[in-house]
């Protein structure tokens, strides 16, 4: 059985539609478990209108009173994965959705024909509020395992250096892993409700056996409105989100056994410590610009950064003197 884990709150038009991509599937050997997140009272109400639609293989977990406080994507995660019965593990984003009704039937026979395979990555498409269309989730990675010997349904094997210079990492709706391996990585980590995904994902691939890789695009993504705070990865400001992202690479460096897999977060740290030192120049804390500007420059060092700290230095030192 696979055992799909969806999490919500106040989302009952956006999880119907979730559930429907679910329910074309051709595979029909799974449960879906919905965790709603302290929904307030009429989301949890248009339930008694949504569940006698569906069979038995839906449940709906309610996470707390009707309006209490979220607890968080990684708490209703870890939820559902604690109450699953089965062997496998899919997720849904609830404001996403499964666009491949094959989805499903295709990774339930990798899954059984390589008793060593861990982990299931396939292919989405994100789609922005105005429209805009990435149609390729994970390019890189496709132009890498190009012309590969191909697996069940047209997946290919990849190792963890292959994800690492692939470019991104598998998003939720298209990551499909063994119960055990979640319960081995201790699930999602329930301190942070920002990147909790890439944290997750970067784990569960280097605790994984076997990993594969299908390039067919099975989900589409509805990138969240960034004007509105109406989901996780929107409700912190900018500064926040860089600041948890290097929050996460710290942890999944802290975490993993691979050397590839702890360079690749370090080398994001770099990243976003240099945004974080132009926000903050931006914003006047010339001395927070400096503190990120050397993190950055341990993180990911370059000549070009090295100089350029060098100079946040001078600066910060002469306006010390003039002051």
């Amino acid at each position: 059985m696979i055992s799909i884990v969806i999490p919500s709150r106040n989302r009952a038009t956006l999880v119907t539609r979730a559930l429907a991509g679910i329910q074309s599937q051709t595979w029909s050997d799974y449960e879906v478990i919905v965790v709603d997140d302290g929904s307030d009272t009429a989301t949890r109400a248009s339930y008694t209108e949504i569940w006698p639609t569906l069979d038995a293989r839906f449940r709906l977990v309610l996470l707390g009173e009707a309006g209490h406080r979220s607890a968080g994507p990684s708490v209703s995660r870890n939820h559902g994965i604690a109450v699953s019965r089965g062997d496998v593990l899919a997720f849904c984003d609830d404001d996403d959705y499964w666009c491949d009704n094959g989805h499903l039937a295709c990774l339930a026979q990798l899954f059984a024909d390589l008793p060593d395979l861990d982990v299931y990555i396939a292919n989405q498409r994100a789609v922005d509020v105005d429209g805009g269309t990435k149609p390729d989730w994970l390019p890189l990675l496709n132009a890498r395992v190009a012309g590969r010997p191909q697996l069940a349904g047209g997946a290919t094997e990849v190792s963890v250096q292959d994800l690492c210079r692939g470019g991104g990492f598998g998003h939720l709706n298209i990551l499909s892993l063994r119960k055990s391996l979640a319960q081995q990585i201790q699930g999602f980590w329930e301190r942070v409700s920002y990147e909790e995904d890439r944290d997750f994902f970067w784990r569960a691939v280097d605790g994984a056996r076997r990993i594969a890789f299908n390039p067919r695009v099975i989900a589409q993504h509805n990138v969240p409105d960034p004007r509105l705070r109406a989901n996780a990865s929107t409700a912190h400001s900018r500064s926040e989100r860089l600041l948890l992202a290097v929050l996460v690479c710290q942890h999944i460096a802290a975490n993993v056994r691979h050397p590839a897999v702890a360079a690749l977060a370090a080398q994001y740290s770099g990243d976003l410590l240099r945004r974080l030192t132009m926000l903050a120049l931006e914003s006047g804390q010339r001395i927070a610009a400096l503190q990120f500007a050397r993190q950055a420059l341990g993180a990911r060092f370059s000549l070009k950064w090295a100089g350029y700290v060098l100079m946040l230095s001078t600066r910060a030192m002469l306006g010390g003197r003039q002051a």
